[in-house]
C-alpha cells in the first residue's frame, strides 16, 4: 500500500493544478448504494456523527424489500435530521445492472466538487471525513484521497505500490470527471452486477486508474481509517481476475485520454 505525507504535497498539488481551493463550507456529498445489508444503519450513524464537516447523504436502495421500512434505518435517518444532515432515499427497481445503475443514479444527486461513494458495510472513524475534508480544502484540483481500510481482505494487495480508491474516500469532481464517470456507469457491467453487456469491470480498479490517467494526484492517508464490516472472511480475489483488472484499467485510460483531448489547451479559447 502506498501512503504519503499529507502536508507539503497537498500544497504542491494545488500549485501544479492551478485550481482554486475547495471552499471550507463545501459539503461532502456521500452516495450510499445498498442492497439491504444489516450494517446500513451502522454506516449511516457513523457518517451522521462525523465531526465538524458539512455532509449531504444520498441513499440508493437496490434491495428487493425497501430498507426504508426497517426501524434501524428509520431511526438512523431521524438522527440525521436531528443533526442537520440532509439525507435522501430512493428505491431503485433495477435488477441486471443494479450496481452500475445505482451508482449512476447517485451521480444525479452528487453534483458538488467533493463526492464520495460509500458501501453499506464500511464504517468511518469519527474523524475520518474531517481529516479528508481538511486536506481537500487546500489541495486545489486533485484526484482522490482515501482512508486506509481495515479488514479489507486482499483488495489492497491487487494494487501494490499504487494509491487506490476505497469507499469513503473523497473524489474531486469537475465537469471532466463528471462526464467520464457518467459515461463509465452508463456502459459498464461491474462484477457486482447480475448481468449486462460487454466485459466485466471492477469499479475499484477503474477509479484507482482513472485519476492518475487524468494527471491528478491521488493519496491514501495513513492517519485516516475506515472499517470493513464483512467478517465472513470472503476474499475479494474470488471474483476478480487479472483480466478484469486489466480491462478496467484500460477503460479508465481510454476515457481519460478522450476527456483530456477535449479539454482546452492552456491559453486556448
Amino acid at each position: 500500500m502506498q501512503t504519503v505525507d499529507p502536508s507539503d504535497r497537498a500544497r504542491s498539488t494545488a500549485a501544479r493544478a492551478g485550481g482554486p481551493p475547495v471552499a471550507l463550507d463545501a459539503p461532502v456529498q456521500v452516495g450510499i448504494l445498498t442492497e439491504g445489508k444489516s450494517t446500513l444503519a451502522m454506516v449511516l450513524v457513523a457518517l451522521v456523527l462525523q465531526e465538524n464537516v458539512p455532509l449531504d447523504i444520498s441513499i440508493v436502495d437496490t434491495a428487493e424489500s425497501a430498507v426504508i421500512k426497517r426501524d434501524d434505518v428509520v431511526f438512523a435517518m431521524r438522527l440525521a435530521f436531528d443533526r442537520g444532515v440532509h439525507c435522501s432515499y430512493e428505491h431503485l427497481k433495477e435488477r441486471n445492472r443494479r450496481f452500475s445503475a445505482g451508482r449512476l443514479r447517485l451521480l444525479d444527486e452528487l453534483r458538488g466538487p467533493l463526492i464520495s461513494f460509500m458501501d453499506d458495510d464500511i464504517v468511518l472513524d469519527p474523524t475520518a471525513v474531517r481529516t479528508l475534508h481538511g486536506w481537500a480544502h487546500g489541495a486545489g484540483v486533485f484526484g482522490f484521497v482515501s482512508p486506509i481500510t481495515k479488514n479489507w481482505g486482499n483488495a489492497d494487495s491487487l494494487f501494490a505500490g499504487r494509491p487506490h480508491y476505497s469507499p469513503g474516500g473523497l473524489m474531486y469532481q469537475d465537469a471532466t470527471v463528471r462526464r467520464v464517470l457518467r459515461e463509465y456507469y452508463e456502459s459498464a457491467t461491474d462484477v457486482l452486477d447480475a448481468r449486462g453487456p460487454g466485459e466485466r469491470m471492477w469499479e475499484k480498479a477503474f477509479l484507482s486508474a482513472l485519476f492518475p490517467a487524468l494527471g491528478r494526484e491521488c493519496q491514501v492517508r495513513p492517519d485516516c481509517l475506515s472499517y470493513h464490516l464483512d467478517y465472513s472472511e470472503r476474499p475479494v480475489r474470488h471474483r476478480i481476475d487479472d483480466e478484469i483488472i486489466q480491462t478496467s484499467v484500460a477503460r479508465a485510460r481510454e476515457l481519460a485520454a478522450s476527456a483530456r483531448s477535449e479539454e482546452p489547451s492552456p491559453g486556448g479559447h
